[in-house]
This record gives C-alpha cells, sequence and structure tokens, in this order.
C-alpha cells in the first residue's frame, strides 16, 4: 500500500513505528520486496517476511527506542542521524546509527545503516575492579580541577575514592562500557554505608530498611575523556529504577563539588555541607543530598 506524502513524511511515519513498535506499520511503509543493508552492501533482510523477523526480534529482544539528531532530505533520499537507545536483558543501552532510506512510489525500497559507538551498562564483577580502580584514580584527579585543590583532589582521591566491593558482592554497582571499554562506573547500595572504597570502611555494613531509610548512591565515577556525554545519568535513571524495585522511596548521598551539578540536574537537593579532614589536616568539602522516587 502506498503511503501518503513525500519521502520525509514517509520515513518520519517508519521512525514513529518503530518507536511504537507495530511491526504492520513498519512492513506497510516498506515495499514488498525492499532490501535493508549494512552500509554499503552487507544485505541484511530482503522482503517482507525477513525485515517483518528483523523487526520483531529487535522489539522483543531490547525494546528500542529512536532519538533523531538530524535529518537530510535530498530528493528520493532522506538520511537520518540517530542515538538508538535499548532495555536489552544485560542492562540499558544506546547506539549512534545514520540511516539512509530511498523512497520509490510512496514507500521504502532501500535502507542503509551505518552502525556508530555502542555504549552498554552492566553488572560490575570482580574481574572489572582493577579496571574501575584505574578509572576513579584517572577522574578523581582530572574532574576535581576547578572545583579542589590539588592537594584536596590527591587526598580524597587517596584516601576515599575507589570500588566498595560489597556493592559488587550485592549486584548493585555497575559499569558503562563503550565498544567494550571501560568509560564509567557507579552504583546504588541497600546499607548503611553512605561513601567511601574498602579502605574508608570500619566495621559492619547494616542493611537499610526500605520503609524508613533512604538507598544509598554511591561511587559515581566517569572517565574524564567521556565527561558531559550523559553517562552520569544513564547510570543515575538504572540506580533509581533499580532501588525503587526494592522498595526504597528516597535515596540518599554524599557528593563531592565535581559532583554536586550532576545530582542537581538528577533531583537531588542539598540536606548538609559538611568537611572531612584527610591526613595532612587537608580538610574537603562534601554536601549530603536526598531526593524521593
Amino acid at each position: 500500500m502506498t503511503q501518503a506524502g513525500g519521502p520525509e513524511a514517509i520515513v518520519q511515519a517508519q521512525l514513529d513505528a518503530y518507536n511504537a513498535h507495530d511491526v504492520d506499520a513498519l512492513i506497510a511503509i516498506y515495499a514488498d520486496d525492499a532490501q535493508q543493508f549494512q552500509h554499503p552492501a552487507t544485505l541484511l533482510a530482503q522482503g517482507s517476511a525477513q525485515i517483518r523477523e528483523r523487526f520483531a526480534s529487535r522489539f522483543a529482544a531490547a525494546k528500542p527506542h529512536a532519538k533523531l539528531i538530524k535529518r537530510i532530505v535530498a530528493g528520493d533520499m532522506v538520511i537520518d542521524h540517530e542515538i538508538v537507545s535499548s532495555a536489552a536483558a544485560e542492562g540499558p543501552g544506546s547506539i549512534e546509527l545514520v540511516a539512509m532510506y530511498q523512497v520509490a512510489d510512496g514507500r521504502i525500497a532501500k535502507a542503509w545503516f551505518i552502525f556508530g559507538a555502542k555504549t552498554q551498562l552492566r553488572l560490575a564483577q570482580t574481574g572489572d575492579i582493577a579496571a574501575m580502580e584505574a578509572l576513579i584514580a584517572r577522574s578523581g584527579i582530572e574532574l576535581s580541577a576547578g572545583f579542589y585543590t590539588e592537594a584536596q583532589a590527591a587526598a580524597v582521591t587517596q584516601h576515599v575514592f575507589g570500588v566498595d566491593t560489597q556493592l559488587v558482592a550485592d549486584q548493585s554497582y555497575f559499569l558503562i562500557e563503550r565498544d567494550g571499554a571501560l568509560v564509567a562506573c557507579g552504583g546504588w547500595s541497600k546499607r548503611a554505608t553512605l561513601f567511601g572504597s574498602d579502605r574508608a570502611k570500619t566495621g559492619p555494613d547494616p542493611l537499610l530498611d526500605p520503609a524508613t531509610q533512604p538507598a544509598r548512591i554511591r561511587a559515581f565515577f566517569v572517565d574524564p575523556s567521556m565527561a558531559r556525554q550523559g553517562l552520569g545519568r544513564m547510570l543515575m535513571q538504572h540506580c533509581q529504577q533499580q532501588a525503587a524495585a526494592a522498595g526504597f522511596t528516597a535515596m540518599e548521598l554524599a557528593a563531592t563539588m565535581p559532583g554536586v551539578p550532576l545530582y542537581l540536574a538528577s533531583g537531588f537537593a542539598v540536606s548538609e555541607p559538611f568537611d572531612i579532614t584527610l591526613p595532612g589536616d587537608i580538610k574537603v568539602p562534601l554536601a549530603r543530598m536526598r531526593k524521593a522516587i
């Protein structure tokens, strides 16, 4: 069935159908003998049956959603730059995509896809600890510039920052990889400790009561080369969903000054500023922050 409108309207209709996970609507927009390629010439699917199966399996596995960044229309060709987010079993992720559509007789005749950087969140494992510690050290020093003095940044990185392995054991600590490389880590906690790595902890770490106590947001760190690219927001959204699913109705954290802007943007409010004193009599300001969920 020929679709109404020109090439741009037809491609927009397929984007809307894709985000609605409406396979029937998508198949109606593609020609019966349409072809999909990984650019330039690797055939992914040909004909309605194969294209239907490709869409159906993708929707069942990952519940994707495409965000249009930019569109170019030239004659019968429409080129979309998109970020496609997904909710796969291993955790949320996204991939950058350039999609090129050729429209003929009111339907999509051919489509070519260029797949860019893939970003994936997953549970942290014991084998990831060394890599996370290295990322945390880089992040602690470089992203503290402008917020802490060099002495403060060095002290808090050495004596406070790091992995709390209890969170890894509790399966509430996560990492984000981009094309397989570690670029961020962070988590939430159902335990009483508010901040600090293994070396900063003393004594037991009892479980919190979700009915009366807030969950903790813990140890968010981003590789300095990847700052301000939405990785902290991605971690925060996942941690909030996990804490809410565990029955918590609020979250609390101790923020370093570099982290305060992210947490304010995520809906936290400062409940108490405070200082910690580290070896060498170095005082480092922090902020206790809280949010209802």
